[in-house]
């Protein structure tokens, strides 16, 4: 009867085409959602950021490959990002290397530069993070690939108990604060303390801080608005080590096509969020001033002396910076100078053609 069924009837019934077989033959041909931790709330330009990002990622992949996110630490926090990334506690999450001291030093060299240009700043790490042997020698030792770029956009200084607008204005707050702005803000008085922007919210409601370098998007975001008072536009520059990493296991397990999908999508992310980016700082600002929920900010300017004093300070820090890469066996000249050129090479282009969404 057996043989009678596969040898007759099926036969049969493929021909009048009743029967219809579906047989997955690759895994492709299955849904997979990557676990992905991010440590911020699901609001603002970086979380509709990576919403877009499912969807291409679905849509492209003709729905077998997406994410399912994690939002607000639940999975990961901004501190353990990186570390539970490389463990595989997450496929791929937003990290900070600066929390993870050691891990990926070459990355944190994108941080050293004061510049504002968010587009610039953002294609020239990416460049960097593909190409350069030292930041890829680091990735694979941590088991982390790098697959796409934030950014925070230029760094303002956020207060709630009175505006800073000269260097005398600093002496005697405590700043939240991390990179070469420690030094910078150090230098005119200020005490400074190492706090992660989803507990800012936190340290300025209690008084444990009395402000906190910030970025636009951030006040927004984690509606820091509510417990502070001034925003002082420093204009100095952007946190760039600051990304997105996918698990090395993780992406080795997908097809040859999913990885091509992946990468091609890291860069398209990441022209994607310089744009965004580039048009929310001044939405937000005006927000801001006109006031949220009924909280507004006041926007003020530094002196020109106090800006350009910070400014020279913090270029001055790269010094740590290399100390830190020498510890590590990198050549940080050598390193320091690939993301000098990539900057330069971006920074023309802009110059010369203008910005892609412009063109």
């Amino acid at each position: 009867m057996r043989k009678l069924i596969s040898g007759v009837l099926i036969p049969a019934l493929l021909t009048a085409g009743i029967l219809i077989v579906a047989v997955p033959d690759s895994a492709e041909a299955q849904m997979r959602e990557l676990r992905f931790a991010e440590f911020g709330p699901n609001r603002g330009t970086r979380a509709g950021a990576l919403e877009w990002l499912d969807k291409e990622m679905r849509e492209r992949s003709g729905g077998t490959l997406g994410l399912n996110i994690s939002w607000g630490g639940a999975l990961l926090g901004a501190k353990t990002a990186a570390q539970g990334l490389s463990d595989g506690v997450a496929d791929m999450a937003s990290i900070v290397p600066v929390y993870a001291p050691g891990q990926l030093v070459a990355y944190e060299v994108t941080d050293t530069i004061q510049f504002g240009d968010e587009w610039v700043g953002m294609m020239a790490t990416y460049d960097f993070m593909t190409t350069n042997a030292a930041a890829l020698a680091e990735q694979k030792k941590a088991n982390i690939k790098y697959f796409a770029n934030y950014t925070t956009g230029p760094t303002q200084l956020l207060t709630k108990g009175k505006p800073v607008m000269a260097a005398a204005d600093l002496d005697g707050l405590t700043i939240r604060a991390t990179g070469a702005f420690v030094p910078a803000l150090e230098s005119k008085g200020a005490s400074t303390v190492s706090v992660s922007q989803p507990k800012v919210y936190e340290a300025l409601s209690n008084g444990s801080v009395d402000g906190s370098t910030t970025y636009y998007y951030v006040v927004k975001a984690y509606k820091q608005y509510e417990v502070s008072n001034y925003i002082t536009e420093l204009n100095m520059g952007q946190v760039l080590a600051f990304g997105i990493g996918m698990n090395m296991n993780t992406y080795k397990s997908l097809t040859a096509n999913q990885q091509k999908l992946v990468d091609d999508l890291g860069l398209e992310f990441t022209q994607y969020v310089s744009e965004k980016m580039f048009q929310s700082r001044t939405q937000v600002r005006a927000e801001l001033e006109a006031g949220i929920d009924g909280h507004k900010i006041v926007v003020v300017q530094p002196s020109d002396a106090l800006r350009a004093s910070l400014v020279a300070i913090a270029n001055d820090d790269v010094a740590t910076w290399k100390s830190k890469a020498a510890d590590k066996g990198l050549d940080g000249d050598a390193v320091y100078g690939a993301f000098e050129a990539m900057v330069a090479k971006y920074s023309a282009e802009r110059d010369e053609k203008g910005y892609p969404w412009d063109r």
